[in-house]
């Protein structure tokens, strides 16, 4: 008899659980008129329906009774899924600015319109209404379409204004605009075509100008980065594989250092990529592996 109590009983709290969870119905409503079905075959039943109801039913009871453990267990067996040392740099690289009004649902816009925006310069605001407005002037998207590609005087256009060069200094030869200033090209640009936006953006934003200011040598900073800022080298961000996509924790692609013959370190490349970005037409790619 008491074996039939108990497996009524966990019946009765693996209904409960799963009615819950797949129900608009209140927890508590679902208890009761179980609880209730349960009287009817037997009140013995109740002696241990009804504490185990309240445990599950109470959120601060159920806390240290049941989910401390079930928390612990899971570690224990490592069941959850974990993040890439990348991934977690992601997540705690910033925080939110006023999208996260949008995001609650009901936007507070006093403060959005409140909120301080940065201005472009004169100088970013002069090639946006001259050389930029002059570019999307050149080419139409249906044009780009039937080419499959930018007209050849687009692209020599795009070189000598220093288009890829934004992002870098003007020591180097780059324009050095603003993050402000390029996301406003780069939609402008947009208006007219994706594929020449795209083109623009990619350099400034990927790739390898921005990973040799930071981490090249005086020597390779000094002969590439004037190159690419003058459109003598067009650059591409060699990320994507066939099985991986944005998300670089899950590239295949590794290298592994070794000292040739000749006393030189040198690095031996695995790898294989496609869908890249001006990877046609790129002369200096940044290889992610």
């Amino acid at each position: 008899m008491l074996t039939l109590l108990i497996l009524v009983t966990s019946l009765a709290l693996i209904s409960i659980v799963f009615v819950t969870l797949y129900s608009r119905l209140s927890a508590v409503i679902v208890a009761v008129a179980l609880n209730g079905l349960l009287m009817l075959i037997s009140y013995k039943i109740l002696y241990f329906s009804i504490p185990v109801s309240i445990i599950f039913l109470l959120p601060f009871i159920r806390k240290y009774l049941i989910t401390v453990f079930i928390l612990k267990l899971i570690r224990k067996k490592n069941l959850l899924p974990q993040i890439s040392e990348t991934e977690e740099v992601a997540l705690n690289a910033g925080n939110v600015w006023v999208e996260s009004e949008f995001f609650t649902g009901k936007p507070n816009f006093i403060r959005i319109i409140k909120e301080p925006y940065s201005e472009i310069s004169d100088e970013e605001q002069r090639f946006l209404n001259n050389e930029v407005e002059e570019l999307c002037n050149m080419v139409t998207d249906q044009q780009i379409h039937e080419l499959q590609d930018l007209p050849h005087n687009v692209w020599e256009y795009i070189r000598k204004k220093g288009f890829f060069g934004m992002i870098i200094p003007k020591r180097y030869g780059g324009l050095e605009f603003s993050p402000i200033a390029q996301s406003k090209i780069v939609a402008k640009l947009a208006t007219r075509s994706q594929v020449l936006s795209i083109t623009v953006m990619v350099p400034n934003s990927l790739g390898p100008a921005e990973l040799l200011l930071k981490y090249g040598t005086a020597k390779q900073k000094s002969y590439y980065i004037p190159r690419l800022a003058k459109g003598e080298d067009v650059p591409c961000f060699a990320l994507t594989e066939p099985n991986a996509g944005s998300d670089a924790a899950s590239i295949s692609s590794y290298g592994e250092v070794f000292q040739a013959q000749d006393g030189r370190l040198k690095v031996r490349l695995n790898f294989q990529k496609r869908y890249i970005t001006l990877g046609g037409v790129a002369t200096l790619i940044g290889l992610a592996f």
